[in-house]
């Protein structure tokens, strides 16, 4: 989906008036939707495998980091850019408020997940030597984690009472 989805998801819902942003309000879908937003941050994704083309390389069918402390910076920069580009909608539309804290650490954290999950990715230049049934384990754990928090979150923000703009 998309990080910035999930920004406006979440601004519309607390637009609307409680318990109709899932129905009859803007967006008019689901909390499960802005879960799914949530965690597939496809913008940093997207980056993230561009990134991954100029600073690896395969032979004889085994990747190969070649750029590794580019990939290092590129990782925590994809981490940033996730919080930004979930923060700078909020922040136009002037609906920043408390539960933005947590809702902003989720998108960098599923691009954590997402790059634990694969192999050969921005997250092996800064953990080489985690094991990869701890890696795998713990980026399923976080992922249903982070799930249920972007669903509640969600919830949340369609039970609240309309926003004024501050």
């Amino acid at each position: 989906m998309s990080t910035l989805a999930y920004a406006q998801f979440t601004t519309k819902r607390e637009e609307a008036a409680p318990s109709t942003s899932t129905s009859s309000s803007p967006p008019g879908v689901k909390t499960y939707v802005d879960a799914l937003a949530a965690l597939v941050p496809s913008e940093v994704l997207a980056l993230h495998a561009l990134i991954l083309s100029v600073t690896t390389s395969i032979t004889d069918g085994t990747t190969e980091i070649t750029a590794p402390g580019t990939l290092q910076w590129a990782f925590v920069g994809l981490i940033f850019l996730s919080i930004a580009l979930y923060v700078a909608p909020r922040f136009l539309a002037k609906k920043l408020d408390r539960l933005d804290w947590l809702r902003m650490a989720i998108p960098p954290l599923a691009f954590v997940g997402w790059t634990m999950l694969q192999r050969s990715t921005a997250f092996d230049a800064v953990f080489p030597m985690l094991p990869e049934a701890a890696r795998t384990v713990s980026a399923l754990f976080l992922g249903v984690f982070l799930g249920l928090l972007a669903a509640a979150l969600a919830y949340k923000a369609d039970q609240s009472q309309p926003q004024a703009s501050t």
